[in-house]
């Protein structure tokens, strides 16, 4: 295993870790195995707000609007194309563009958080850093919906929560699809492991949620 010693970690998760080495009741090497992914969870998420820094910051305006309403809002390209009045190919021309220039900046650094005999730049790494960005992003209110933003924009594994709340993985993926609200007791374990305030308003039998630090 490839553990904490073994990396160069900054003061801030340094400290994060210890945290939560103090609050566990765990071997030295379940210890280590925990604070790794931890820390590996910590820099994909640091590493996805630099995508929303490139988007907000590198991108022309209309890349950025059009990238905004792909990713985050889950549009496709001939929806952004009616809304905006343009040709659907002109739309996904931007989108892939945009998409590039993200790419071109991420590149170096994907590879440096990599394994240095890795030079290959992983596709799923920056799928997943882009998969960050969107749900931290996202203004979704729906419950199903806001808890799946949770989890990703943590990017804690489906497996892993699902072992956290005590419930199976088929359970949570129904959960995140809407096809079965989560009972009170799973939206407290939520709230504590991911150390949010939950709160839901249903309206006319529609759920509209918020979800914040504690």
């Amino acid at each position: 295993m490839k553990n904490i010693s073994d990396e160069v970690i900054s003061l801030e998760e340094a400290k994060a870790a210890l945290r939560c080495m103090r609050l566990s009741d765990l071997s030295e090497e379940e210890s280590l195995e925990s604070l790794d992914l931890f820390i590996q969870r910590l820099r994909k998420v640091t590493t996805a707000n630099l995508v929303s820094d490139i988007i907000e910051n590198e991108l022309t305006e209309t890349q950025r609007d059009f990238i905004r309403e792909f990713w985050y809002h889950g549009k496709t390209t001939s929806q952004i194309a009616r809304e905006h009045g343009v040709s659907q190919a002109h739309a996904y021309r931007t989108v892939e563009r945009a998409n590039k220039r993200i790419k071109e900046l991420m590149t170096a650094l994907i590879k440096y958080q990599q394994d240095l005999t890795d030079v290959t730049l992983s596709p799923l790494n920056l799928k997943e850093l882009t998969m960050i960005s969107a749900a931290r992003n996202s203004n979704t209110e729906e419950l199903c919906a806001a808890l799946k933003n949770l989890r990703i924009s943590n990017a804690v594994p489906a497996e892993e929560l699902a072992d956290a709340l005590n419930i199976s993985v088929s359970e949570l993926k129904k959960t995140e699809t809407g096809q079965k609200l989560p009972s009170l007791t799973v939206l407290l374990k939520y709230s504590a492991i991911f150390g949010t305030e939950i709160t839901i308003t249903i309206i006319n039998g529609r759920s509209i949620c918020k979800c914040k630090k504690a």
